[in-house]
């Protein structure tokens, strides 16, 4: 068990998390990328959160955490989002019945935005940053006497995370390397704290864009810091992280190498998985996929590499500039 200030997440928490899940998450496909394993000389294997429920894989901790809240009597639920956590808790709350209200910073894209506002959930838009944003959601529902559920920062929503690595190494036993897009850690520190568990020698990669490396930069320096973050396509991973995030040791214990992608690399990522994958993904996840075709990871022709597509919810405009910029080339 790893211990995390007070608060603990182990194996346990997460095999929990998968019977909470059993019967609503979508055991997403894991498929062999034939276009990235010539690219790198290994096979690579690619776990599609993109067509998990809600678009990502966010929908996995929002359910486990709101289960868990209803199991203790919590129905008022607070939380903040650039958009894809916000999606699964509200995708979430259908299941659950909980009473939710959603903070999302002005600079959410437009088609989360949209999608949000099609669900029976409180949506209030405040602060053009997710840090701006987190606190004020914070605020209120403390003053709400409200339960406030991070994005990432919440035992049950790394456990839920977590779920995705043991789908990946039930389905692929042999995996060797574990690539997946960083944030607020939730899903690297879930995935790698199974990954690890089960197989200690397995390489957990933690993918950045390089606009927003405050995970990698903090791991780096010991400790969480705020870091400059310029405007990055990867929105879902973008901003500073709380200073007091239990992903942090954990993050620290289970990612072996870090990559900062930079925003080229990003958009060239997502026009070029449509062209030889036939799928539209979001910034985030092209991050993880560019730690394979544009930073020098190394891997042997012996490595089974699992990249976590973590989501497919991608505004519209964006995709379009992306075309026109690529199509120019």
């Amino acid at each position: 068990m790893l211990s995390l200030e007070n608060k603990a997440i182990c194996v346990s928490d997460v095999l929990a998390a998968q019977k909470r899940l059993a019967g609503h998450a979508l055991e997403t496909p894991m498929v062999s990328s034939r276009w990235l394993s010539a690219a790198i000389g290994a096979e690579v294997l690619l776990k599609l959160e993109n067509l998990q429920i809600g678009g990502s894989f966010k929908f996995r901790g929002a359910l486990n955490c709101l289960s868990w809240a209803r199991e203790n009597d919590i129905e008022k639920i607070w939380t903040a989002s650039a958009g894809n956590h916000g999606l699964g808790v509200a995708e979430a709350a259908l299941i659950t019945g909980s009473e939710v209200t959603i903070c999302i910073p002005t600079s959410a894209s437009q088609l989360k935005r949209d999608r949000l506002q099609s669900y029976n959930v409180g949506l209030i838009q405040h602060g053009n940053d997710c840090e701006a944003c987190e606190g004020y959601a914070r605020r209120l529902a403390k003053e709400k006497k409200a339960f406030y559920l991070s994005p990432y920062n919440n035992p049950q929503v790394i456990a839920g995370q977590g779920t995705v690595a043991l789908e990946m190494l039930k389905s692929r036993p042999d995996l060797t390397v574990l690539v997946a897009a960083v944030g607020g850690g939730g899903l690297i520190g879930g995935i790698g704290l199974v990954a690890k568990a089960i197989n200690p020698k397995i390489r957990v990669v933690g993918a950045v864009a390089a606009n927003s490396p405050v995970m990698m930069e903090s791991v780096k320096s010991r400790r969480i810091a705020p870091v400059f973050v310029d405007k990055t396509i990867a929105d879902g991973i973008a901003g500073n992280i709380e200073p007091d995030s239990i992903t942090f040791p954990l993050v620290q214990e289970v990612v072996d190498e870090w990559v900062a992608i930079e925003e080229q690399d990003i958009a060239s990522t997502i026009f070029h998985f449509l062209d030889n994958e036939g799928m539209v993904i979001e910034g985030a996840a092209a991050v993880a996929v560019a730690a394979l075709t544009a930073a020098d990871l190394p891997v042997s022709p012996q490595d089974k590499v699992g990249v976590v597509i973590c989501g497919g919810n991608i505004a519209r405009q964006t995709w379009h500039d992306i075309c026109l910029n690529h199509m120019r080339c």
